[in-house]
């Protein structure tokens, strides 16, 4: 049977048996399985290394005032990960609500391993093909951005549109390798979406373009905000991923695409912005060649940084 690579499924569940046995049962066919015992420990996880399917238990509270199911397919920018309900028959005899629990599946006790894993994969490929979402940070990938953007185009509802790079990204992968790079990808995900999340508003979305390129929409007031403090916690992280001694001199040593030895500053990032609200954009293709050259200007700065493009022709 097929490995999964580097999958994460994050399982939450007060038992520890059951949490024991799914964790086995995905584990061995190459799952990366995160576990947790009650909500609070399982919301930590969800947000430091987004998984890329849930199992948890029908009825699980994450508050006094709702469920952990709620409460994660809630979340904006990660809502539309796929969770699997674990069911016991009287959860069925009793009945449920499915109008009002918005899981994308379930499995009934007792649980049999073989379709445990069936259910957890028919859920990514399905995730994968509908939402189109990047396999490396879980993020909706191009298709879901396109459609995003052009239904925020349609509605007439001003916002704001910011396209995000990571400058010497290529000389640190280069360097350290694809396995480190990877990391930084998956850091820069979480910077972006925490920032993002901290907003606390409904109308912001996040997307991972590919490589290093990442999008996010916010309502126009909040867009300086947000990539201030990403810029911030960008610069205070990304040291962290360096060795001692590139750290110590600011710089790494690597080759040009010519491959000449030549010396790189370490990552910084860099990010346009477009205010529709300012400039009158038509078409999803308009936007894109708008912000990436307010991107391109941004990237002659030094250090990470951000620009608003003002123009209003």
């Amino acid at each position: 049977m097929a490995e999964w690579g580097k999958n994460t499924i994050l399982v939450i569940d007060p038992r520890a048996e059951i949490r024991a046995f799914l964790s086995e049962t995905l584990s061995v066919h190459g799952f990366d399985v995160q576990t947790a015992a009650e909500a609070k420990q399982a919301l930590q996880l969800f947000f430091l290394t987004p998984p890329q399917c849930i199992l948890l238990p029908y009825g699980l509270k994450s508050s006094a005032e709702g469920s952990l199911l709620n409460e994660l397919k809630s979340d904006n920018l990660y809502g539309h990960l796929p969770i699997i309900l674990l069911l016991t028959p009287s959860d069925l005899k009793q009945g449920l609500d499915w109008s009002q629990t918005p899981a994308d599946d379930y499995i009934v006790e007792p649980y049999s391993p073989e379709e445990v894993l069936s259910r957890v994969q028919l859920n990514l490929i399905r995730a994968t093909r509908d939402l189109n979402s990047n396999p490396l940070t879980g993020l909706p990938g191009n298709l879901t951005i396109s459609l995003e953007t052009d239904r925020r185009l349609r509605s007439a509802q001003p916002f704001a549109f910011a396209y995000l790079d990571i400058d010497n990204f290529k000389s640190y992968n280069d360097a350290y390798g694809f396995a480190r790079g990877d990391e930084v990808l998956k850091m820069t995900a979480r910077v972006v979406a925490n920032a993002v999340r901290a907003l606390g508003n409904e109308e912001t979305f996040v997307g991972h373009v590919g490589g290093d390129d990442f999008v996010f929409i916010t309502p126009p007031p909040l867009m300086t905000q947000v990539c201030r403090r990403i810029c911030s916690d960008f610069d205070l992280i990304v040291r962290n991923f360096y060795d001692s001694q590139d750290r110590k001199n600011g710089f790494i040593r690597s080759h040009d695409r010519q491959g000449n030895p030549k010396t790189y500053p370490l990552m910084t990032v860099s990010i346009g912005v477009v205010d529709t609200g300012i400039t009158v954009i038509q078409h999803v293709a308009d936007l894109m060649t708008r912000v990436v050259e307010a991107k391109s200007y941004a990237k002659r700065m030094d250090g990470s940084t951000f620009l608003i493009d003002r123009r209003r022709a």
